[in-house]
């Protein structure tokens, strides 16, 4: 899918060594706040619906995941870092939306490409006190590679088969009426047994 590195800048991106140009292209510095970003419901770019690149990811248990595996909800895939001020200024505004979005099918999947993983994701989520959406981790920045992107934050909207219908490069204010109407209208209805989170689902 196009929305493309060498393997060297890959790596370069997974340990933080890109962060002074990924801060730049923000526009803000370290004390931006989610309420300072633009809202998203306007800014994000539909496109013709396409299948999800495949990638694998893992979860808190070392689960490894692909998105296939949430097939019928919907999903907002966030592509972000901890050491990346403009993922963590938007990050509360996706937990804040995920919990309002639930009730539809529809859950937020925050992936870090922290090369970390783990070590780096868990204690800025006790530090944060982020709760309610799960850690999942792409070390090896394989997603962005799979989405031909050059820096995050990246968000995918993927509908409930499975295909990407719109994303958002860059961050924004997730948290408005707007945002979460536009999100539903993209990902479509829940209809059928997979109208709703599991305890099946992996988290």
């Amino acid at each position: 899918m196009t929305i493309g590195l060498s393997r060297r800048h890959f790596a370069a991106l997974g340990a933080g060594l890109l962060l002074p140009d990924l801060t730049a292209l923000g526009g803000f510095g370290k004390s931006a706040r989610a309420g300072q970003l633009p809202d998203v419901g306007q800014n994000l770019a539909e496109t013709l619906p396409q299948p999800v690149p495949l990638f694998h990811f893992l979860n808190a248990a070392g689960r490894r995941l692909t998105l296939a595996h949430y097939r019928g909800e919907g999903l907002v895939v966030n592509f972000w870092a901890t050491w990346c001020p403009p993922c963590r200024a938007e990050l509360p505004s996706l937990v804040a939306i995920n919990k309002v979005l639930l009730p539809d099918g529809i859950r937020v999947l925050p992936i870090s490409v922290d090369s970390n993983g783990i070590q780096a994701v868990a204690p800025y989520y006790k530090a944060h006190g982020i709760t309610g959406v799960p850690m999942l981790f792409n070390p090896n920045s394989s997603a962005l590679q799979a989405f031909q992107v050059n820096g995050i934050p990246l968000t995918v909207i993927v509908n409930r088969k499975s295909e990407v219908v719109a994303t958002l490069s860059g961050a924004g204010n997730w948290n408005s009426a707007g945002t979460v109407a536009r999100v539903r209208q993209l990902v479509g209805p829940a209809t059928g047994v997979g109208a709703r989170p599991t305890a099946t689902t992996p988290t």
